[in-house]
């Protein structure tokens, strides 16, 4: 099961994501009248929002994989490559300088609005279209960045196993990447108010590197695909003098 030891790091990569370990959390830390059981029903369905598009990729991933390389490999390709990492790389810098000055100047005034969003969706009078909603939502900001999990798929592609066998493994990834997120929301249930301190740490962390933790997740990719261009080759050369 080479591809198995392959995938298990990726997927305890994406244990710590946004939608997989924040958001669980900061609902956990609803100050009253949590519903457990919304927790555990947004984890449900962002586990299976990962499936369905990593089952869909698999689908289509060997269909379009040689074509695909044939068109990065073209001039064309090569720029959008360069074009595609170096607004990565912008968007770091964006993310690490420019957004963290303007958050720290008080330009923010979001926190109503996530707060009308926690109760929507595990507050005491939250709904199942209010779970729904924040769940697809999480997955749905979390696609450009779903990197380790890409990978993931690549790897199953790869590996010429059976569809059945990629899809048992690619279930096995998600049911690892909510994992953490399902035993704290037990936990909670267990030992109640004695578990808060805790969460409150956990979620001071989150919040207060998630922003550098983006802007270094942009920031190296963007760099890794414009330094495998020919684009960014010919401009070295032409800086060194070679």
């Amino acid at each position: 099961m080479d591809a198995l030891g392959q995938l298990l790091p990726l997927a305890l990569l994406d244990t710590v994501s946004v939608s997989t370990l924040a958001i669980p959390v900061w609902f956990l830390l609803t100050p009253r009248g949590l519903r457990v059981g919304n927790v555990y029903g947004y984890l449900l369905i962002v586990g299976a929002g990962y499936l369905a598009l990593g089952l869909l990729l698999l689908g289509g991933l060997s269909a379009v994989r040689e074509p695909l390389a044939d068109a990065i490999a073209s001039p064309a390709g090569d720029t959008a490559a360069a074009v595609a990492g170096g607004g990565l790389l912008l968007l770091g810098l964006y993310y690490g300088f420019v957004k963290r000055d303007k958050d720290d100047r008080g330009d923010g005034g979001d926190g109503g609005k996530l707060t009308r969003w926690r109760e929507a969706a595990v507050g005491s009078q939250s709904t199942a279209r209010g779970v729904v909603t924040v769940a697809l939502v999480a997955v749905a900001l979390e696609i450009t960045t779903m990197f380790p999990y890409l990978a993931a798929v690549d790897i199953l592609d790869r590996s010429r196993q059976p569809w059945v066998e990629q899809a048992a493994l690619l279930a096995l990834y998600c049911l690892v990447m909510i994992g953490p997120a399902v035993l704290a929301t037990l936990a909670h249930q267990i030992a109640g108010r004695a578990l808060r301190p805790a969460l409150n740490r956990i979620d001071r962390w989150i919040r207060r590197n998630a922003r550098e933790n983006t802007a270094w997740l942009f920031g190296v990719v963007g760099f890794l695909t414009l330094s495998t261009t020919k684009l960014y080759e010919h401009g070295m050369n032409r800086l060194t003098g070679e």
